[in-house]
């Protein structure tokens, strides 16, 4: 099913007074036969839910502004304190980014609704979203029609909706999902029946249909259960029983369990070391964690981010050169031992000043500031070309030399 794939004919009017083409686009989803529910409960997939949406819930953004000379500073706006402390009077912002990666990742779309300077998250499966067009090939207005404790409109311009290119987890990978369910309900039917002896009951005479289901009905009430494991089995006189193996290992349960911890992490396109410690095959942490900021975190991240400039951002701003961002400092921090290591080096290198590099490793800054320099290299000015040998104590202007010299 195409996600504008439903028309309908009519006039829609809009809030102006325009008229549109006859032509009303519902952009619809298709529904996957795994719900929300059932997928939470495969254990992998909910520890990959939460580990993304945790990662991400848990990284401030920022408005920044660009200067005409490059330099970029943070800006204080209220826009930032609802996106990163407190998204409304009854929810922190932390609660609300989780809520709203969760969507993303299984629906394909996470809705905001913007009401009185406030932030309020919209379930994305109960959202339609509706479309008129003028030309019947262009958007010219949406709709969106919530399905909460009654049935609203909301205005487009009241809506952010923040959409993957997807249908979603749910829908693109029900096999996977459906094929998961499976397993675990075939475990857990081994489990409940696991400690009931396996195999052939014969006994030495005939036994008639209503006989033969009390003894299967009294043997599974005596020997059924995780609770009568290792209990000894009683036979009557003209009983035998024949044990049959079926162990979990001659099953691969293992196996597949391994098999399946691996096709989900590919389906969040996350290292499969985050869900199966013994898959790990980076050789530190922060190898492990930037795979993951690169190929899992980072275009959703680039999402977000794109949908608050458009749609909490004026022209006018955007042309200032202000843009959201997420601080992604957090998620590349792993040991303090490999955080100073980075930071040191950048020292070392000259990159950042003593206090600079202090503050990033959360330390209060000194009185007096300075940059580390090495003796042996010669410093040029990019924009004067003024050359500094700090070993000699030497400057020298070629700029000035190559005017005198044509003089």
């Amino acid at each position: 099913m195409n996600d504008m794939g439903l028309f309908r004919w009519g006039k829609p009017l809009n809030d102006d007074g325009r008229d549109y083409f006859s032509t009303a686009i519902f952009s619809t989803r298709p529904k996957g036969k795994i719900s929300e529910q059932q997928a939470l409960k495969i254990p992998a997939v909910k520890a990959a839910v939460d580990l993304i949406s945790d990662s991400i819930a848990t990284l401030p953004i920022y408005l920044y502004e660009e200067q005409s000379d490059q330099a970029i500073s943070k800006v204080k706006d209220r826009r930032v304190d609802l996106l990163n402390d407190r998204a409304n009077d009854y929810e922190i912002a932390q609660t609300l980014k989780k809520q709203l990666v969760k969507d993303y990742l299984l629906h394909g779309r996470a809705f905001l609704y913007l009401v009185s300077d406030n932030f309020y998250y919209l379930e994305a499966s109960k959202v339609d979203e509706e479309c008129y067009t003028n030309d019947g090939i262009t958007i010219a207005e949406k709709r969106f029609k919530y399905h909460g404790v009654k049935e609203i409109m909301i205005p487009e311009a009241q809506i952010i909706m923040i959409n993957s290119g997807s249908s979603g987890v749910l829908a693109s990978g029900e096999d996977i999902l459906d094929t998961a369910l499976g397993l675990i309900n075939y475990q857990n039917a081994i489990m409940n029946n696991g400690a009931l002896p396996m195999g052939i009951l014969k006994a030495s005479s005939r036994l008639t249909q209503p006989a033969i289901d009390r003894l299967r009905t009294s043997w599974e009430q005596l020997y059924s259960g995780s609770k009568n494991s290792g209990k000894t089995v009683v036979l009557e006189e003209g009983l035998d029983f024949k044990a049959l193996s079926l162990r979990p290992n001659e099953l691969q349960m293992t196996e597949a369990n391994t098999l399946m911890i691996a096709e989900v992490a590919r389906l969040f396109n996350m290292p499969e070391s985050l869900l199966n410690a013994q898959a790990n095959k980076y050789n530190s942490l922060e190898q492990n964690n930037l795979s993951f900021l690169q190929y899992c975190i980072a275009p959703i991240l680039t999402n977000f981010e794109s949908s608050f400039n458009q749609a909490l951002l004026t022209t006018q701003e955007k042309q200032q050169g202000y843009y959201f961002r997420f601080d992604t400092s957090e998620i590349i921090r792993t040991t303090e031992k490999e955080k100073v290591d980075s930071v040191s080096a950048a020292f070392t290198k000259g990159l950042i000043s003593f206090n600079e590099a202090r503050y990033q490793l959360d330390k209060p800054a000194i009185e007096d500031d300075y940059y580390l320099l090495n003796l042996g290299s010669v410093i040029k000015d990019s924009k004067t070309g003024k050359l500094t040998v700090p070993n000699m104590g030497i400057a020298q202007d070629l700029k000035k030399e190559e005017h005198n010299g044509e003089n």
